[in-house]
């Protein structure tokens, strides 16, 4: 399963969407816990606001804010599995973009 929600991170850092809503879709059917529920729903709304660019092009993402949010996600009393694995997801995608490899 990480390996390929790597690959569908990589593919929205380069921004092929198509290709990472391709791998979500084989993915989300080894979907098993809730933790994993949380990844696969942050990689398909990632996917999904950086089809909503305007003029066709592809929404950038803050690699500082996208830390914030997970960090509140963590921080919560109230967070479960999912939320975990939802936070892992943008934080991974965060580390990926400011990489800048």
């Amino acid at each position: 399963m990480s390996e390929g929600v790597v690959s569908v991170l990589a593919a929205l850092k380069n921004s092929d969407v198509d290709e990472a809503r391709k791998k979500i879709e084989e993915i989300d059917r080894e979907v098993k816990t809730e933790r994993e529920r949380g990844v696969m729903a942050a990689a398909r709304g990632i996917a999904a606001s950086m089809s909503k660019g305007k003029e066709g092009m592809l929404q950038t993402w803050d690699a500082d804010k996208i830390r914030r949010a997970a960090s509140q996600v963590s921080k919560s009393q109230m967070s479960d599995d999912f939320d975990r694995g939802y936070a892992e997801t943008l934080l991974g995608y965060a580390d990926l973009i400011s990489a800048k490899a």
